[in-house]
C-alpha cells in the first residue's frame, strides 16, 4: 500500500473530512490519554496515520466513525510501547469508550474548549497546579515538597480549583447549545 492516496481529489476530500472532525479526534486522545506531551505525539501519529490509511476509507463510511477506528489503534499502540506505566486500559474499555465518544458527537468538542477557555482563566498558580497534578502526574506530596506547602495545602488548592473549574465550565456550558 502506498504512503498516501494517489488522486488528488482525495488530498481535498480528507482535508475537508478532517478539519471538521480533527476536534472530536484530539478530544478522543484526551479523554484516553493523560499526559499533554503524550496527546501531542499520539494526535500526530494519528493524523499521519489518518492520511496514511485514507485509501481505505469507503465514500459510503461515516469518516468519523472510521477515523475515530483509527485513533483507537494508535491509543493502543501507545500504550503497548509505553510499559512503564501501570494505568493500562483493556481493549474492551477502549471500545466502549469509542462507542461513547461517537455518541456524544459535537458535545464533546464544546466541553473541551469549555475546559480549555476556563483553565486560561484560573490564576498562574492554579493553572501551574493543574500542569503538574494533572499534566505531570505529580503526586500532592511531590508538589507540597516543591512549592514548600504542606500536602493538606495542596490539596485543598486542588479542591478550590476543581470547584472552580467545575463553575466555570457548567456556567459556559449553560449559556452555549450543545
Amino acid at each position: 500500500m502506498d504512503d498516501k492516496p494517489s488522486d488528488p481529489d482525495d488530498y481535498e476530500l480528507f482535508l475537508r473530512l478532517f478539519a471538521r472532525d480533527q476536534l472530536r479526534v484530539l478530544a478522543y486522545i484526551r479523554s484516553l490519554i493523560y499526559q499533554p506531551c503524550a496527546v501531542d505525539d499520539v494526535y500526530q501519529e494519528t493524523c499521519l496515520e489518518l492520511w496514511r490509511s485514507f485509501s481505505t476509507f469507503r465514500r459510503d463510511q461515516d469518516f468519523t466513525a472510521w477515523a475515530l477506528g483509527v485513533t483507537r489503534h494508535q491509543v493502543l499502540k501507545h500504550w503497548r510501547t509505553r510499559d512503564r506505566d501501570r494505568h493500562v486500559f483493556s481493549e474492551a474499555l477502549v471500545d466502549e469508550l469509542s462507542a461513547t465518544a461517537l455518541k456524544l458527537g459535537p458535545e464533546i468538542n464544546v466541553r473541551q474548549e469549555a475546559i480549555d477557555q476556563c483553565v486560561q482563566l484560573l490564576s498562574e498558580r492554579q493553572r501551574e497546579l493543574v500542569q503538574l497534578f494533572y499534566g505531570e502526574n505529580h503526586s500532592a506530596a511531590a508538589i507540597a515538597q516543591r512549592w514548600q506547602r504542606s500536602v493538606h495545602a495542596v490539596y485543598k488548592s486542588l479542591k478550590v480549583m476543581r470547584r472552580s473549574l467545575a463553575d466555570c465550565v457548567e456556567s459556559k456550558l449553560q449559556n452555549e447549545p450543545v
